[in-house]
This record gives structure tokens, sequence and C-alpha cells, in this order.
């Protein structure tokens, strides 16, 4: 068999991104490669979201390797290294988006520096930050400790806090580092033969600092190069907050220090990194539950002091005595009751970032009727008043209602005047118009637009303006969000646009389909898809809560019914099992059906113990049946669906999870 030999092997692991990696093999495609051969190589690690069948319809020059498991990053790497025959290896990340010239640049820098082994390239998010972990040095004990204990972001310019990032090199000058970031590793094919493939004892992180430190240890030299950048949408700054990345990170770090140091320093390490991992779990672990019950905290602190002096003010004019409730438990009882109406703000969604009034409403009402239940079964001398706790409702109510008026108030972005969303649009009219539409079919919020025509000159009057008056126009407009046609605008002027424009802007990137675009509404969080033409309701939080107490209550109903439905269900007692699954989070009483690609791109929840698809009556399931009932039940969901459904299949509860059969 004989193997082209390429200027540039490009080789790319993906998991369940087809949507990312299709933009990125189409920057690939869009690259100035002045007459290099370019081979690409993906291997799949056993995605179930239809990647292989999009991807090789879309892009059939592309080399595809299938795994039937997730043999993980270094492995998966290897497979397809083995099959190159290249003078450069490019091992790259899916969620990733070259500049059209990036490809050429680095094979160029690559030809003027033969002492290099390998580089890497400037590499921003996708809300246009810069990500540090471009460039890095070999970790050491104290520049982990730095990096793993918050030092190095107080002091993101020192040498002595950030050297894990080199912080003090500039962002924008060409330097020798020691570490290369696996998303994009640009790597000469005679350095990989001296040192050897990937370490496949490394499942995923950790594999990039070894392979850099064998080829530094082998004589070669590594560079950062900034003189191109690329677009990478799950940079550290995703990772770093996950206490999950935190133990895969030193899991991965341990066997690199037990690798490559002696058994004394590898010791004396492995503490630092524990001791540097624990502040950084307490700090972590702190600052979630802070954002999380901030504000419900501030409603109930609120809410209780005004309970108080109404419980006075009560005590005087009802029963003409001040001190009617001073031995009588109403301080204990009114937190009870302050804490039932916040848990039932919280559920009804009145913490997230689109609640509406009515909902909270609801959720205040739906609370008080469970502490007048409750209030009803209490022995006569813990009972304070229901007038009070009507009071309680309204003044929660009242409260609540400020506060979230507060919060909008100090977080919300920059607005046009009147309060609408201003999204500008940069591509040609006819993508332009696609979007618009798609943009107005798929959302409710009042939007203005603006539309930047990719040319230099322009002579419609559909264009607000021409993309080179970007900059100016963001301002005096006061844009919010800006779509970016990558088919009508170079990736080297998108990501140029992303570095320089404000920093409360949101970018997005349409593809090839403009039904799909990739995009990070929070440089905190790792990049998103957005489908435009579909709004599900089980997307939103308020309603899986919603689901999650009624898949608890539904289990303890079954519970307490147990032995009637043991013959209802021709005694067969896996409902049991099913309640634990459940209650643990583990499964739901009623979800997708099907294959896993049937729903992998709808809202994620538990595996179902019913399958909504399955519980219509049918003797055969055409092709496509159960990705539309999946869709229909993620579009239309709510509580009543799953009331209904495991009423009226009451005899599935015992089901054992099989994997669906399509047809019969």
């Amino acid at each position: 068999m004989i193997h082209t030999h390429y200027d540039i092997g490009i080789v790319i692991v993906s998991y369940n991104v087809r949507h990312f990696l299709s933009q990125c093999l189409q920057s690939i495609y869009n690259s100035n490669i002045h007459g290099l051969q370019i081979g690409i190589w993906v291997v799949d690690n056993a995605s179930v979201d239809g990647s292989a069948e999009w991807i090789t319809q879309q892009f059939p020059g592309v080399k595809w390797i299938q795994n039937e498991v997730n043999v993980g990053f270094s492995k998966a790497n290897n497979q397809a290294i083995m099959e190159i025959r290249a003078d450069h290896i490019l091992l790259l990340n899916p969620d990733t988006l070259l500049e059209e010239n990036t490809l050429y640049k680095c094979y160029e820098f690559m030809k003027k520096h033969p002492d290099a082994g390998a580089m890497g390239v400037r590499m921003i998010d996708g809300a246009g930050k810069f990500l540090p972990e471009s460039k890095r040095k070999i970790p050491d004990v104290w520049s982990s400790f730095c990096r793993l204990s918050y030092l190095s972001d107080l002091f993101p310019r020192s040498k002595w806090f950030s050297g894990y990032y080199l912080g003090h090199l500039p962002e924008f000058e060409t330097h020798q580092i020691e570490v290369l970031c696996g998303a994009f590793m640009f790597i000469r094919s005679q350095a990989l033969e001296q040192t050897g493939l990937l370490d496949e004892n490394f499942f995923m992180y950790g594999e990039d600092i070894d392979l850099s430190y064998r080829i530094l240890k082998a004589g070669w030299k590594i560079y950062y190069y900034p003189e191109t950048s690329i677009i990478h949408y799950k940079g550290e700054s995703t990772k770093k907050s996950s206490l999950n990345y935190i133990k895969t990170f030193y899991g991965a770090m341990s066997i690199y220090v037990n690798k490559h140091y002696s058994r004394g320093s590898a010791r004396w390490f492995a503490r630092f990194i524990n001791l540097a991992i624990f502040l950084r779990a307490l700090i972590s672990g702190f600052g979630k539950l802070l954002s999380v019950w901030t504000w419900p905290l501030v409603d109930g602190i609120a809410a209780y002091g005004i309970l108080i002096k109404v419980k006075n003010i009560w005590a005087q004019w009802y029963f003409n005595d001040l001190h009617y409730y001073d031995n009588s438990p109403i301080g204990a009882m009114l937190a009870t009751f302050l804490f039932i109406w916040i848990l039932g703000l919280w559920i009804g969604g009145h913490y997230d970032n689109d609640q509406k009034v009515s909902n909270s409403l609801q959720s205040v009402i739906g609370g008080t009727v469970v502490i007048l239940i409750l209030y009803a079964l209490l022995p006569d001398n813990m009972r304070v008043s229901r007038a009070l706790i009507l009071i309680g409702a309204l003044v929660v109510f009242i409260t609540s209602f400020l506060t979230c008026t507060i919060k909008k108030y100090l977080w919300q972005s920059k607005k046009t005047e009147d309060n609408d969303l201003h999204l500008g649009i940069v591509a040609d009219k006819a993508q332009a118009q696609k979007l618009t539409e798609l943009w107005l079919a798929s959302n409710d919020i009042s939007t203005v637009f603006s539309y930047f025509s990719p040319n230099k000159i322009h002579d419609d009057s559909f264009f607000t303006n021409n993309f080179s008056h970007l900059p100016l126009a963001v301002e005096t407009l006061r844009i919010d969000e800006i779509i970016f046609s990558s088919d009508s605008v170079k990736m080297k002027d998108i990501i140029e646009s992303m570095t320089n424009l404000p920093r409360h802007i949101r970018f997005r990137i349409s593809s090839l389909d403009s039904l799909i675009i990739i995009g990070s509404h929070d440089r905190n969080k790792k990049g998103e898809l957005f489908n435009l033409d579909i709004n599900y309701n089980l997307s939103s939080p308020s309603m899986k809560r919603l689901k999650r107490i009624l898949d608890i209550f539904v289990s303890l109903i079954i519970f307490v019914f147990h032995p009637f439905l043991i013959i209802l269900t021709g005694f067969k007692a896996y409902f049991l099992t099913n309640i634990y699954f459940v209650i643990s989070g583990q499964k739901t009483w009623v979800g997708y059906g099907g294959d896993e690609k049937d729903h992998i791109f709808l809202p994620s929840i538990p595996q179902s113990v019913i399958s909504y698809p399955h519980s219509h009556k049918l003797i055969q399931y055409t092709d496509g049946y159960f990705k539309r009932k999946n869709m229909e039940y993620a579009r239309n969901y709510n509580l009543w669906v799953d009331i209904k459904t495991i009423f009226g299949n009451i005899q599935k509860i015992a089901d054992r999870g099989r994997k669906d059969r399509k047809y019969t």
C-alpha cells in the first residue's frame, strides 16, 4: 500500500461535537496553503451524534477512524499518527477555528527554525479573551501550587507567581517556551520519531506536558508563535472552576510526576499539590454556594426582618398586647415558613435569568398552600396566625420582586435606550436575512438589528455600515451581540475583531448551514451550540427542577403502593430498583427513547424508565419516529406530560431500561 507523503498531517480527536468539528474542518478547508500537501485524519471516540455520517458527507477528503469505545485522547491520536507520512504533525482539538494563514505560517516558521521540535500559537476563547495556556512552562512544585491556589490569577504578569503560564512573557512576541497546549500542537515528525508517541497512560490532560518534556529532553526547542491566532472554545477558564477537572488534572499530574521525578521529589510534589487542591476546592465550593444562595439569602433576611416588625404590629393591633408572642416559637416558625417560600421560588425558577413575575407569584402561592397545610397539622401552642402567613406571603413576593429588579439592574449588559437587545450581523445579504428570520422565529426577545457588509465598500441600503467600521459602530450603536458568518468574513478578521472589540460584546459564528451557530455567552464558560430554529421547554432550569421533584414524589407514591403494583406489573419487583435509581438521579420516570443519537442533540436528562416514544400504541415504528417524538417531548414538556405518561403506562415502571427496539 502506497502512502501519500504530506507536508502537514492533521489529527483531530472527536467525541460528540459534530457541529464544532464541522466548523473546525471548514476553517482548515478555507486555509491558504500555498501548494502545501495537507492530510486530515479524524479519530472518533465512539460518538453517538451522527458525526461519521455528517462529516464524511460534508468533507469526503477526511480520513475517518471510528473507535467502538472511547479510548482516550492519547491513544486516539496515536492511532492516526501511525498512519501518517508527513513532515509535520498537527494535533488539533475539534472545538478550534484556524485563521486562513495559520497552517502556512506555522509550516514556514518551522522551516526557518530547524531547531524547533514543536510550536504553538496564540489562542483566544469564544469571547475574544487571550488564553494563558497558549504558553506554559514545565510544572514544578511552586508553579503548580500557585496555579491551583489562584495565586497566578491574582498576579497574572508576575514571573514568580504566574510561572506556570509564563505570564511575564508578552502576548504578542515570539518566545521559547516549555509546554505546548494539547488544543494545538504543531510537531516536527523528526522530533516525534525521537521522543515516541503520546503516552497512553494519560487518558486526558497531562499528555501535552509529558510530550513537551520529552521533546525538550531530546534537544529540540519549543516556540510560542503569536503571528497567527486560533479560537479555542473550551479554554482553561472553562475547566478551572470545575472540581472534577481539578481531580482529573491531579491524576494526570501524578502520572507525570511519578514518571519524571525522583521518588523523594515526587512525594514532596504530591504533598504541595494536595494542599493546593484542598484550597482550590474550598474556595471553589464556597464561591459556588455564594453564587447560588446570595439572592435567596438576601430575600430571606430582608423578609424575616420585615415579618418580625409586622409580627409586633399585628400583636399590638389584634391582641392589644405587644408582647403576645414573646413566649411562643414564632421566630422559628417564621424562619421555617420563609424557607418554604424561598425554596418554592427557587424551584419555580425565580432566581433564573429568564424568570417571569407570574411564575414567581405562582411559586409564592404554592409555598403558601404548603404552609397552610402544615399549619393545620400543628398543635395549638405552635400556631402563630393565618393572617401572619398571608401577610408573610405578600411580604415575600414584594421583597423577592424588588431584589430581582435590583439584581437585573446591577448585572444586565449594556442595552439600547429602549432596553432592546441590539444584535449586529456581519454577513452578506442573503446570509444576514436568513439569520434574521431564524432569530425572530426562535426568540421572543425584542431585538434591534444592525447589518454590516463584509466588503469595504457597499451600495446597498440594507447594510447599516461596512465591516471596517465595526469598532466605531459597536460603541455608537451600543451593540450587545455580534454574529459573524464564516462564509462571508475571513477567520483572521473575525479573530482580530473578537480581540479588539469591547469586552461586554458577545460573539457567535455561523457555519455553512446558518441554522447552527457556535459561540460563548460568557468568557468563563465553555463554547456552546446555538440551534436557532427550535426552543425546548426542557431546557429551562426551572422545568428540570420541577421534573426532578415530580420524579421523587412519584417514587414515594409508588413505594407506598408497591404491594398492589407488584400484582399490577405481573409480580415484577424491579420497579423497587428503579425507585432507587430515580431518587439517586440516575434515571427519570419518563424520558427519551430510541438510540442515543435520537436525542443526543436535545436537553440532557437521565435515562428513562418509561420511554415517551414507546408510550404511544403503535405496531411499527417508522424511520425517524423516535427522533420526532423525543423532540416533541423536549419542546412541549410540562409536568402533565409525565403524569399522563406514567399513569397511562403504569405496567412499564418495572422496565429494566434495556435498549429500545426501533422496529417490530
